[in-house]
């Protein structure tokens, strides 16, 4: 029986979200899937909540329900969402087929796992598989669905859909990667810090000869709210520039970087204009920080003291 369930590393980064992270445990324990084939690792990124006792008292409560493995990391330092992933899973040389990387504010229904490896297991060049994230307190409005990048113009978009769907992205809060083909690519780029990573990761296995799919039937509630973040901006912007700078070709980069430059940037500043009701001149001066490190390649966590 365990044959037709391949087996699975959940892996968890969290950061100072314990009520979030309980309740994201607690779906899983509801998963429409055999225990015993999967293991939940959670990485946290030196959290002051409190976190690490709780989720301890959690997984010691878990543990009767016949897991494959139950473990917490607590990290000396915050090295962010995403490379907590090389850290661990990397290193391992004996692991199982698949990782499911979800974020701890996420909350998965019932079928969600079960529909992502029957999508798989269609598709045997499936190298990513990523599910419907919609909003946590509006289920019915979907947040990201199957993502296309045009590379010529530098730009984005989700297609929503209700049949699964080959694409160019799915977003990293709630995804399935192919494990060996994880260790294949060497993981994660460590440039991004926070944003595009994933759009970066999946870059990277289309040219290895991947596909990646979008399966609309695993629903992923995801706690973020639509308001716009003004913390987010610089990565947002500039890891867009990394992005293009990193996957494009030669000719693909002169020409969306071009029109980041003309077209793009001044958008940026008249939308920041009609938002803000005025001219913000510290959120100004983010817009022009992420162009200027996004055009010079200046990577990584960045001191956002403006």
């Amino acid at each position: 029986m365990n044959g037709d369930f391949p087996s699975l590393t959940i892996f968890i980064p969290t950061k100072d979200r314990k009520s979030d992270l309980l309740e994201c445990l607690s779906s899983l324990q509801q998963l429409d899937y055999p225990k015993n084939r999967l293991e939940i690792i959670i990485w946290d990124n030196n959290s002051n909540d409190g976190t690490e006792e709780v989720v301890k008292i959690k997984l010691s409560e878990m543990e009767k329900e016949s897991w494959l493995k139950l473990q917490i990391i607590k990290s000396p330092d915050n090295i962010g969402p995403y490379l907590p992933y090389n850290e661990v899973l990397l290193k391992r040389e004996n692991s199982t087929d698949y990782i499911l990387g979800i974020d701890d504010d996420v909350v998965l229904e019932e079928q969600t796992l079960k529909k992502m490896i029957e999508a798989v297991k269609l598709h045997q060049n499936a190298g990513i598989l990523g599910g419907r994230i919609v909003y946590h307190d509006f289920p019915d409005k979907t947040v990201q669905s199957a993502g296309f990048i045009n590379w010529w113009l530098g730009k984005y978009r989700s297609l929503t859909t209700s049949e699964l769907k080959e694409c160019d992205y799915v977003i990293g809060c709630g995804w399935l990667i192919n494990r060996k083909l994880f260790q294949e690519i060497g993981g994660f780029d460590k440039d991004y810090f926070t944003m595009h990573w994933e759009m970066d990761f999946c870059a990277r296995v289309k040219k290895k000869g991947y596909k990646i799919f979008y399966q609309p039937e695993a629903v992923i509630k995801h706690k973020i709210s639509p308001q716009r973040k003004r913390d987010g901006l610089y990565y947002l912007y500039r890891n867009k520039l990394l992005l293009i700078k990193k996957n494009a070709s030669l000719f693909q980069k002169i020409t969306s970087l071009s029109l980041y430059a003309i077209l793009w940037l001044p958008k940026i500043l008249f939308d920041s204009i009609i938002i803000n009701k005025g001219i913000d001149i510290n959120e100004f001066k983010i817009i022009f920080k992420a162009f200027f490190d996004g055009i010079t390649g200046r990577v990584g966590k960045q001191d956002m003291n403006i």
